[in-house]
């Protein structure tokens, strides 16, 4: 059984000092769970021991925050923004005239594109 005693320790002494870390909320809330379940014979040492399996099954909260869509709208932003800013000069330096006319077209194609979507709302 894993000894849960430095997580109420360290977990208490995080809340009185106002940086709540969410370690001692999440078993409280594990715990509260398994007593309203109802079961008969509740066992606080295999309770425990479901903790610590349920925890270390859990992702971590930086694959968690990873995960969101957000992030990855973001990503996909930044990764466009990126090789605009590598290749369109790049394109410039070769065919200005060319360069210049595709990007109007795509500025009036992406608004097209947006008008119509909200349209369709």
């Amino acid at each position: 059984m894993e000894d849960l005693a430095w997580m109420v320790r360290d977990s208490a002494a995080a809340w009185l000092r106002g940086r709540d870390d969410g370690r001692f909320a999440g078993y409280e809330t594990f715990y509260r769970r398994a007593l309203d379940a109802g079961t008969t014979g509740f066992d606080l040492e295999k309770l425990n021991e479901d903790y610590a399996l349920w925890t270390s099954e859990r992702p971590s909260r930086l694959v968690s925050l990873l995960n969101r869509p957000i992030v990855a709208r973001a990503l996909i932003a930044f990764l466009a923004v990126w090789i605009g800013a590598h290749t369109v000069p790049a394109a410039a330096g070769l065919a200005p005239k060319s360069t210049g006319v595709l990007l109007v077209a795509l500025f009036i194609g992406l608004r097209v594109f947006h008008r119509k979507r909200r349209k369709s709302r």
